[in-house]
This record gives structure tokens, sequence and C-alpha cells, in this order.
């Protein structure tokens, strides 16, 4: 990620002379969608609902999109950076992989390695409750969109609630939106008439 947070560790092969480069090349292609790093990005951008909506607007429009394509893309939406280590042999490769993948695994990495052992954060339970109060009309993305006018499906809603709420746990549904979130709506979102 361009904040130097490590989010991938993974190791290419030969890859017939091309080492990292064909390695990335599968990936740039959109042919790395079912393993390793690929598939990581994929199923980070298949949960994002921005990423869904922007994809779900073309096929709306008709437009036939390949899975190569939404791998491709997905990569593009993770926006990482790549760093790598050059190592003689194959086992000293996946010896610095697996330790890598031991020391940084309770660090949110999404090597599926690290997905098995981590066990998920505790829910703060108060927290949850603050974020399910309601208020009357428009206490729902949806709704609030409506209300100020935009026909977005409630895409621009969201992504400010994303910049004004950062903490909000991922994947989880902003609705019924409490009363502080929509009052950030109606102050910073201009209402379409």
């Amino acid at each position: 990620m361009p904040d130097g947070t490590v989010v991938y560790i993974g190791m290419a092969g030969e890859r017939k002379g091309k080492g990292i480069w064909g390695r990335l090349s599968m990936y740039r292609r959109g042919r790395g969608a079912v393993s390793g790093f690929g598939e990581a990005a994929l199923d980070r951008a298949l949960s994002d609902v921005a990423f869904i909506e922007d994809h779900l607007e073309a096929v709306r429009f008709g437009q036939i999109t390949r899975a190569s394509a939404w791998a491709r893309d997905a990569i593009a939406w993770t926006n990482v950076e790549i760093r790598w280590a050059a190592c003689e042999t194959a086992s000293e490769a996946v010896a610095l992989e697996d330790e890598a993948v031991r020391l940084l695994k309770l660090h949110g990495i999404w090597n599926r390695a690290a997905i098995c052992d981590r066990k998920p954060p505790p829910v703060d339970l108060d927290l949850l409750a603050i974020n399910f109060q309601t208020v009357g009309d428009g206490g729902t993305v949806k709704g609030l969109s409506r209300e100020l006018g935009y026909n977005d499906n409630g895409r621009a809603v969201r992504v400010l609630l994303r910049k004004g709420f950062p903490d909000h746990i991922v994947n989880l549904s902003w609705d019924p939106l409490s009363a502080e979130a929509i009052a950030h709506v109606r102050a910073n979102l201009s209402p379409r008439r």
C-alpha cells in the first residue's frame, strides 16, 4: 500500500527466467485471480461496495466484462507498491516467505495462511449499539441519498461516510445510520435539486 503497510507476502520462482516480472505480468493480465495475491486482491475488491457498484454500473449498461478484467481491476484497486528480495535458491525463498508470514500474520496481511491462524478481534458491543441508533426517516444510506436528491444508489453517501468514519468496521453495513453519521452527511454533502 502507498502508506508502507505490508499486505501480502509471496514467492515468485524463476518463471522461465522472468522471475518477479513474470509473476507480476500474470496479475497484470488478470490471470492470477484464483491463487495467491490475485485471489487475495479480488477477495478484498469483491468485499468493497464501491468496487462492486462501479462494475455493476457497467453491467447495467450492457457491457459484458470478463472475469479476468475484474481480477485485473481488483489488482489496480488495491493500489499496492511492490518490494522484493532476491534469493539464490528456491528453498531460501520459501524459508524467507514462511518467516515473513510468521512474523506479520498478526498484522492483517492477506496471505491465506495468516488469515487461517488469525483470531477475530473482540467486538465492542457498546460501539455497535451506538452505530445502530436510528433517527426517523432517512435512517438508511439510500433514504438519506434520496433526501439529498442523489440517484446513485447511495454511493455518494457511502464515500463520504468512509472518509468521515475511517474506523467503521469494513463490510459492516452503514444501515441503520447513527445520528452522528446522518449529521455528518447532511453537513458535508450538498443537496442536488
